[in-house]
C-alpha cells in the first residue's frame, strides 16, 4: 500500500497552551483512519494543519513523500476537505457551486459531478439554491465539493453533522466507495464511535493534543480470543473446566467466559456437550469501539 500522508512529530502550540503534542501519524492508499477522541482534544486542528489552513506549526506533513511546507505552491487539488460547516455561494444552486468548483479543481468530464450527486442521494435538492439547504444538505454538497476530480486525501471534520440518521449509512457507503473504487485516503473524525467502527480501517485515539494509540479494526485475531458460555447448569461448567484446569470468569448465574484460541473451540464444546452440559449460547465476546475508546482514554 502507498504511503500517501504521513504526519511527524506535530506540535502546535497556542501561547502556553500545547494542542497537538509531536503527534506521527501515516495514511496509506484507500485507507480509511478514524480520528477520535474529546473535545478540544486537537482532531480539528490537526487536520486544518494537514489542508494548510493552519501555516504555523512544527513538525512535517509529507503528502506522497513531498512536505507542504517546501512546496509553496501545494497543489491543493491532492487534498479535499470538509471542515467544520462548507461554504457555498448561496445565491447559486447545487449544481452551479458543484460546476464553479469542479473549474477549480480541474475536473473535465462533467458526467463526473452526475455520478458523484447520485451516489452521494442529494438529486432531489441539488438543483435548489444553496440558501434554501439545511445543515445536513451543506454536509453532503460540502462532501460532493471535496471529492471533485477524486484527489488522493480527503479530509472530514464530523460529517455527520447535522445530517438525518437515515442518510448516515448512504454517506458510509461514499466514503468505502471513494476509498476502495477511486483509492483516496480517507481521514476522518466524528464522534459518532460506531459509524467509525464500521466505516474505518484503522482508529487514533487523541487526547490533550497527543495521540495515545492506533487500533486496527480490520486485524484478523489470530491468537486466543474471549469466549462467553450461557448455560442452565453453570455449577457443572465451572467444575468441568476447573477438573481441566481452565481458567474462567464468572459473569452471571448462566454466564461465564473464558480465554481460548479459536481453533480448541469446536473440541471443547463437543467434550462440554459429551459431559451432558447444555450449552443455550456459545460465542466471541468482542470488544466495541466505544468499550476501547473509554478503556484508552481512560488509561
Amino acid at each position: 500500500m502507498e504511503e500517501i500522508l504521513k504526519i511527524k512529530d506535530i506540535t502546535k502550540v497556542y501561547g502556553k497552551q500545547v494542542v497537538l503534542d509531536k503527534v506521527n501519524l501515516s495514511l496509506g492508499e484507500g485507507e480509511i483512519i478514524g480520528l477520535v477522541g474529546p473535545n478540544g482534544a486537537g482532531k480539528t486542528t490537526l487536520m486544518k494543519i494537514i489542508t494548510g489552513l493552519i501555516k504555523k506549526y512544527n513538525g512535517d506533513v509529507f503528502i506522497k513523500n513531498e512536505n507542504i511546507k517546501e512546496n509553496i505552491k501545494h497543489d491543493t487539488k491532492q487534498i479535499g476537505c470538509v471542515i467544520e460547516t462548507p461554504g457555498f455561494y448561496p445565491d447559486l444552486t447545487g449544481y452551479e457551486n458543484l460546476l464553479f468548483f469542479s473549474e477549480i479543481s480541474g475536473l473535465k468530464d462533467k458526467n463526473e459531478i452526475n455520478e458523484i450527486v447520485k451516489k452521494l442521494g442529494i438529486e432531489d435538492y441539488v438543483n435548489k439554491k444553496v440558501k434554501k439547504y439545511s445543515l445536513g444538505m451543506k454536509q453532503r454538497l460540502g462532501v460532493a465539493q471535496a471529492v471533485l476530480s477524486y484527489p488522493p486525501i480527503l479530509i472530514l471534520d464530523e460529517p455527520t453533522n447535522g445530517l438525518d440518521p437515515a442518510i448516515v449509512p448512504e454517506l458510509r457507503k461514499f466514503i468505502k466507495y471513494i476509498a476502495k473504487e477511486k483509492h483516496t485516503a480517507v481521514f476522518i473524525s466524528s464522534h459518532i464511535l460506531s459509524e467509525i467502527e464500521l466505516m474505518c480501517d484503522k482508529v487514533a485515539f487523541i487526547q490533550e493534543g497527543k495521540l495515545v494509540k492506533i487500533e486496527n479494526l480490520k486485524e484478523v485475531k489470530r491468537d486466543n480470543t474471549t469466549i462467553a458460555f450461557i448455560t442452565s447448569k453453570i455449577e457443572e461448567l465451572r467444575n468441568f473446566f476447573n477438573e481441566r484446569k481452565i481458567e474462567y470468569k464468572i459473569l452471571g448465574e448462566d454466564k461465564l467466559q473464558i480465554v481460548l484460541n479459536p481453533k480448541h473451540l469446536e473440541d471443547l464444546v463437543l467434550n462440554i456437550s459429551k459431559a451432558n452440559i447444555p450449552l443455550r449460547s456459545v460465542y466471541e465476546v468482542s470488544e466495541s469501539l466505544e468499550e476501547k475508546y473509554l478503556r484508552t482514554m481512560g488509561e
